[in-house]
């Protein structure tokens, strides 16, 4: 994931000096073949809450500065119960006229450790695929990537504690109904650990709409995000997603089914 990330960078600064527009946002189709899963694990599926529908769609402006340089959307699919276990489903979806990338992660029932990643890329008419597969336990994830379906390159990398996803991350922050000004949420990505902290309420005002929100922070200041402090915890700014923190989301719309 690391070294597909540095490039998106190149092609998404490319684009905004360019004058590309850059993302329009569509669901994509789940990929792979699916197992039956057994009755048990769907009853468990039903046994843990969330602040969103399946189905939740928000979209996003995406911004370099005062810039808007694209758009995308961010899907909560909901439980998928046609694999092993029970898998949330979180998609993210951005398109520019370089670019088209969705990437679709699977992970635990309470969002924190991610079970398998499904990442297609379209670059300049060339595709691409990342592949991310997590072992039992999640501390470690055998990476592979693949170029206009031709196998390029595998990476595995291991950790000593469980590894995580920024994806599934959103979903557990909005789904904390502790969370407060002062808590902070240790994180441990393929690529790095660092430590998220609630630093304040606030005011902001996103294309959306004006809100209440909780404002937090990584250390290192790479991800940013602000949360609304209301029972939905809608993310209407995200800052590190795409290009190590050099543009940032922020949201237009909500949709729910």
């Amino acid at each position: 994931m690391k070294f597909y990330r540095v490039l998106l960078v190149v092609f998404i600064v490319g684009a905004a000096a360019g004058g590309f527009l850059f993302f329009s946002p569509t669901p994509s189709v789940l990929l792979g073949p699916t197992e039956a899963r057994p009755a048990a694990a769907r009853k468990t599926a039903d046994t843990t809450k969330t602040v969103f529908p399946a189905g939740e769609t928000i979209s996003f402006g995406v911004y370099s500065n005062i810039i808007k340089v694209g758009s995308g959307v961010l899907t909560y699919a909901g439980r998928d119960e046609s694999r092993e276990g029970v898998s949330q489903h979180v998609r993210l979806r951005v398109e520019t006229f370089s670019v088209n990338d969705t990437e679709d992660v699977y992970g635990s029932e309470d969002f924190k450790f991610p079970h398998k990643v499904e990442r297609r890329v379209r670059l300049f008419g060339k595709q691409e695929a990342i592949e991310e597969t997590y072992a039992a336990g999640s501390k470690s994830v055998l990476i592979a990537k693949t170029t206009d379906g031709k196998a390029s390159q595998t990476e595995t990398i291991s950790s000593d504690t469980p590894l995580e996803n920024v994806l599934l991350l959103i979903y557990r922050l909005r789904n904390d109904p502790d969370m407060a000004v002062g808590k902070t949420y240790a994180v441990n990505l393929p690529t790095q650990k660092f430590e998220l902290t609630v630093k304040s309420k606030t005011s902001l005002k996103v294309p959306l709409g004006r809100f209440s929100v909780f404002y937090i922070e990584s250390q290192p200041s790479k991800y940013k995000i602000w949360l609304t402090d209301d029972p939905k915890r809608i993310p209407v700014r995200i800052q590190g997603l795409i290009s190590f923190g050099m543009f940032y989301l922020a949201a237009t719309s909500v949709e729910t089914p």
